[in-house]
């Protein structure tokens, strides 16, 4: 098998790339199937493609071929050596679904503690919440069966050239997740797909001999000598074998439980807003105003990632998890305190684009006591809160800047699912923060014609970009210290979307099935 990269074409035609394929390999009859696809905007619309070609050729010949070479997956193999008989995994979210799943496959009984409901109830009870505003702090956007990503864009993209990247899209796809994740260089499965893929991967570990307890919340670890005797869930003991720790970069009153009882330190986050655009304004700014290829095909919502430094301040602020054609949405958790994120359905045809705006901050920010962090979220979470009564602050881009109350929306209206309230955003951070945020949006709109557009709209509060703690652990992703215990995932700080915590959590059962 061969791998070609780098065929352009000008539309994302099936036809034409065959033919292009035949004109390189100088044949007639072959099979090939692409391996990534990517569009490249810059001048004009392209089409970047990988196919690999099931073909059998010298090196000599393969030479010959422009952009070929030889090409076999990546695999790996897991050790098994003597794993203990029972793992208890709390959180079911991308990491411990993941360590469960490689677990349960390989004949270890998993029990995963889970405090928020499964997809079945959890979808009504944030229905729920939208229409009334009644929250539930067990089972909301951020806690539930799939985590916080359940309810996002569904990205999956990853940097890393880890094998075990491919392993989750295809354990993705093989649960229901569309063929484009595979190919696509900017794979997406949206919210409303990927919930019936969590539920078939949950029903398959449970298959294998695994078991979930939904509505089940961790009160207290018990740590001896060293080493996990029990977990305190809903007031009563469980005991296990190993003990995986996968809460989600929410778990606030987790993280409380945990300071004094194993080894973490602060890190920075990023908070902000969310801003929304017109979809079709960032279509028109990233396609140069086509709406289709030259085969007339519909090209896809556009997407984005800006960052901005100021190296004179000491501040970096970028753009996250942006949702083309998706929603905002009202992501709290804890009651008298309000954040938000964003999400996209699969067909990402919402009438808005939205992405957080946000910017790093540190200890010297927030301060340098463990957790302080977090009480700044909080501290930001209340304001926002008490400022829309319960709803949504939003305000126009330009009242922002100007720092009035925002009275009437301009042509962009917001796109937010649940209730929002016009207001004004000044002061829920400090002032170098603020200010930070407008001249970033400066800068892109430099990039992105009517990115700084006076009637985008800011949403508030964007405060759980990643988790405020990072949980010390050693090279196989055992706490410091502790013999028994792994912590993983976003809430461990050690990873940051739905890829690479699952990526962390098939790496964590891996460290468990090969222990001696």
């Amino acid at each position: 098998m061969i791998i070609i990269r780098n065929i352009i074409l000008e539309s994302d035609n099936k036809d034409k790339l065959r033919a292009k394929i035949a004109k390189l390999i100088r044949r007639k009859d072959f099979e090939y199937e692409i391996f990534r696809k990517s569009i490249d905007s810059r001048k004009r619309i392209k089409f970047n493609y990988q196919v690999l070609v099931n073909i059998d050729l010298s090196e000599k010949e393969i030479k010959k071929i422009k952009g070929a070479e030889s090409f076999a997956y990546k695999d790996f193999s897991i050790e098994i050596n003597n794993p203990p008989k029972e793992v208890a995994i709390v959180g079911s979210g991308p990491a411990g679904l993941f360590c469960a799943y490689i677990l349960a496959q390989n004949g270890v009984k998993v029990k995963v503690i889970e405090r928020g409901e499964p997809i079945e109830d959890r979808i009504k009870t944030i229905e729920n919440f939208k229409k009334t505003g009644k929250l539930n702090p067990e089972s909301n956007i951020q806690f539930g069966e799939g985590g916080a990503g359940t309810y996002s864009d569904g990205k999956l993209t990853a940097r890393s050239k880890d094998p075990r990247v491919r392993l989750v899209l295809e354990t993705f796809h093989k649960h229901g997740a569309p063929d484009d994740i595979l190919i696509d260089s900017k794979p997406h499965i949206g919210t409303d797909l990927l919930r019936d893929v969590i539920v078939n991967m949950r029903k398959e570990v449970i298959n294998n001999g695994g078991e979930f307890l939904f509505s089940h919340h961790m009160d207290d670890i018990s740590i001896n000598d060293g080493k996990v005797s029990d977990l305190t869930i809903n007031g009563e003991k469980l005991t296990s074998g190993s003990y995986v720790l996968a809460l989600g970069h929410s778990a606030r009153d987790s993280f409380e439980m945990l300071k004094d009882k194993i080894k973490m330190e602060n890190k920075n986050f990023a908070v902000g807003f969310r801003i929304e655009h017109k979809r079709k304004t960032i279509n028109d700014a990233q396609y140069n105003g086509k709406e289709t290829d030259i085969d007339n095909n519909p090209l896809p919502a556009a997407s984005y990632n800006l960052s901005y430094n100021n190296r004179e301040k000491g501040l970096s602020a970028y753009t996250f998890c942006m949702c083309p054609g998706g929603y905002v949405v009202n992501a709290s958790s804890e009651e008298g305190e309000l954040c938000v994120n964003g999400m996209s359905y699969h067909a990402r045809d919402g009438e808005n684009s939205n992405s957080a705006i946000i910017v790093t901050v540190g200890e010297e920010i927030y301060g340098k006591n463990i957790l302080d962090g977090m009480r700044f979220q909080r501290e930001i979470e209340s304001k926002a809160y008490k400022l829309g009564s319960g709803k949504v602050p939003v305000q126009r881009y330009v009242d922002y800047k100007n720092n009035k109350a925002t009275e009437e929306f301009g042509h962009i209206k917001p796109s937010i699912e649940g209730f929002y309230q016009k207001s004004n955003l000044r002061g829920l951070y400090p002032e170098e923060i603020e200010a930070m945020i407008i001249e970033a949006v400066e800068n892109w709109g430099k990039k992105i014609k009517g990115f700084n557009n006076d009637d985008a709209i800011l949403a508030g509060v964007e405060t759980r970009s990643s988790s405020p703690i990072k949980m010390l652990r050693d090279g196989e992703n055992k706490a410091e210290d502790v013999e028994n215990l792994y912590v993983i995932g976003e809430g461990s700080g050690f990873a940051g979307g739905i890829v690479s915590s699952a990526i962390d959590g098939i790496k964590t059962a891996e460290y468990i099935l090969k222990r001696k």
